[in-house]
């Protein structure tokens, strides 16, 4: 359990203005939290601090105003500045600890993500980020992917298909052949996989997608990956069902798939 403090004890209002990398309290349903904070947006009134509740999961993170901080009755604890000697902080966690991507459009869902995940160029900055559902190629408006749809003419992943019982189908996708689509599965991955370090580099790896099949055409709900020739002997890579179709059995699906 959490030590929460409630909206009285122990808590002291904000003397000045907190830094990237203070500890502190963030409010959050009425109740405050120990939280450190990774970034700041904005200036004067109007600026947030991106805040991580250190004892709570990364996908909880976001953008607070000053007013939902507090500070600690010992005071705030600011991390120590690494010396000369020290061992360098990571700079790949530091880039994507903060959420750039807030929310994703996928068919007929809007779906809230919850980690960074490195789209290139001014996509990275995009608040919302619009999919096409079917080659999961990204746009940065809802015209772009109007257009997009009236061209593309994929209707399921572009692989073989594996296997099929009533409106569900498995494809496996070869990473060397289809590279650009198993691309697009990563970056979309890693919106919801806080670890997950496999982006650009599919070649050696097979793609097995889960879709429900409707009369439009093959819907992504889920996947795993793995390398054939892994070294190591792993017979799974990454493995995700997507937030809509979490709790509706598709992981026991995909799971007894990569057995």
């Amino acid at each position: 359990h959490s030590e929460a403090h409630t909206m009285t004890s122990r808590v002291v209002p904000l003397p000045l203005p907190p830094c990237v990398g203070d500890k502190v309290l963030c409010e959050w349903r009425q109740l405050y939290y120990p939280a450190e904070l990774y970034d700041t947006r904005g200036k004067d009134n109007a600026r947030e601090y991106y805040v991580h509740f250190t004892e709570f999961n990364r996908r909880l993170d976001e953008w607070v105003p000053a007013s939902r901080l507090a500070m600690p009755a010992d005071g705030f604890r600011r991390k120590r500045k690494h010396g000369e000697d020290d061992h360098k902080t990571d700079k790949i966690e530091e880039m994507t600890r903060v959420k750039n991507i807030n929310t994703v459009v996928l068919g007929r869902y809007e779906i809230e993500t919850w980690y960074f995940s490195p789209y290139p160029g001014e996509f990275a900055k995009c608040s919302k980020l619009y999919l096409c559902e079917f080659c999961l190629n990204y746009m940065d408006d809802p015209l772009t992917l109007e257009r997009h749809q009236k061209k593309c003419t994929l209707r399921y992943p572009p692989g073989n298909e594996i296997y099929r019982h009533k409106n569900l189908s498995m494809f496996e996708v070869d990473g060397h052949r289809c590279r650009t689509y198993c691309r697009n599965v990563c970056l979309l991955a890693k919106l919801f996989l806080d670890h997950k370090t496999l982006y650009y580099d599919v070649d050696s790896f097979l793609f097995y997608v889960l879709c429900e099949v409707d009369a439009q055409g093959c819907h992504m709900v889920g996947y795993f990956s793995k390398q054939p020739d892994s070294v190591d002997e792993y017979n799974l890579s990454c493995i995700l069902t997507l937030p809509p179709y979490q709790r509706m059995g598709y992981g026991k699906i995909l799971i007894a798939f990569c057995a």
